[in-house]
């Protein structure tokens, strides 16, 4: 009985082994991959672990396998640019996007179009950046508020940006997609002090319309607040950064969600 017992135990823990054993595997495999495309001399080498870590979908691999890109040799930087497609993680885009800039060899190129088609959403409308004011009386954030609004619309998924209206309805036309033109305005950037903290207050406002009709079509808009406790506040520039992060999140506020209003204002 006792030995029978003793069996058991060790059949458990054989048991337990196996079970435990293939995880600790698995990462120490996921290590050696990298370290094969990272150093490894032999290029048949790097193309095998930047396919197999693209296999794995491994995220934690997007550095490495971005720094493939720039591989003297066109299989590897080909296998690279094939497994971020895999992985599918939007954070490798700039650095496809920056590989495909400087990639001569069309094959290498045709990998990399392709992995940045399976990470930007395919475009389904084009809206035109049209006018935008600055109506809250403080003409320090102009500049700001212009280039943030444009940087965010650009996030926008299925959204391609044109700077006019013209361009916008011959890019439309190419890509056989609607047009829209979005007018913005910074409405209000008003101090608030709250408790010990102090900081600004934006509301910002976008109104959408149909081109070439001209016609209104919708309006998104947003409000936000910038906070900081008053002894951290002892200069001008921290006062100026902190109008610009109430501006900046009054208009993330605006244009979150705002792909769906976009593309029904285009229908």
């Amino acid at each position: 009985m006792p030995q029978r017992l003793g069996a058991l135990i060790k059949l458990v823990a054989l048991v337990l082994v196996l079970a435990i054993a293939p995880p600790t595997f698995a990462a120490q495999d996921v290590e050696t991959l990298r370290k094969d495309l990272a150093t490894s001399t032999d290029f048949r080498v790097r193309v095998s672990a930047a396919l197999a870590l693209g296999k794995k979908k491994d995220v934690g691999s997007l550095d490495v396998i971005s720094k493939a890109l720039t591989d003297e040799t066109a299989a590897v930087r080909s296998a690279a640019a094939t497994a971020l497609g895999a992985i599918g993680d939007k954070r490798a885009l700039p650095a496809l996007d920056k590989a495909k800039a400087n990639e001569k060899d069309s094959t290498v190129k045709g990998a990399i179009d392709r992995a940045i088609g399976a990470l930007r959403p395919k475009t389904k409308v084009v809206v035109a950046m049209g006018k935008l004011e600055n109506k809250s009386g403080n003409a320090k954030v102009s500049s700001h508020f212009q280039s943030v609004a444009k940087a965010e619309l650009a996030k926008i998924p299925g959204v391609a940006v044109a700077t006019s209206d013209s361009e916008a309805i011959e890019k439309a036309k190419s890509m056989k997609v609607p047009t829209i033109a979005l007018d913005g305005r910074l409405v209000t950037l008003q101090k608030q002090k709250e408790g010990s903290d102090i900081g600004f207050n934006a509301k910002v406002e976008f109104v959408v319309r149909k081109i070439p009709e001209q016609s209104l079509k919708a309006s998104v808009k947003g409000n936000a607040k910038a906070l900081l406790d008053a002894r951290a506040v002892k200069t001008d520039a921290e006062l100026s950064q902190l109008q610009a992060d109430a501006v900046t999140a009054a208009v993330q506020s605006a244009f979150s969600g705002a792909n769906k209003v976009l593309e029904d204002a285009a229908k």
